[in-house]
């Protein structure tokens, strides 16, 4: 009889534990979602030439275009500028 009670005590421990766990991972995945919060989101920024969409610190900006490069930078302005 006691090894049958032990054996439900560590299954009540074991689903308490799994409990709790989930509600935090539900609570972290919460907070994480609120704008602003998140510490890995960055600015994606459209390149005006190819359509590809790069981090906002490695963009190339010249007269509020953006580019993911400085070549299609430069190949944007050869085309669009004249």
């Amino acid at each position: 009889m006691g090894l049958i009670r032990l054996l439900v005590i560590a299954a009540l421990i074991y689903l308490a534990w799994r409990v709790v766990k989930n509600l935090l991972s539900q609570a972290n995945r919460r907070d994480n979602s609120a704008p602003g919060s998140g510490q890995d989101a960055q600015a994606m920024l459209k390149c005006a030439q190819c359509g590809v969409h790069v981090p906002a610190p490695e963009a190339f900006t010249h007269n509020g275009r953006h580019f993911c490069s400085q070549e299609h930078q430069r190949l944007y302005l050869e085309h669009h500028d004249h």
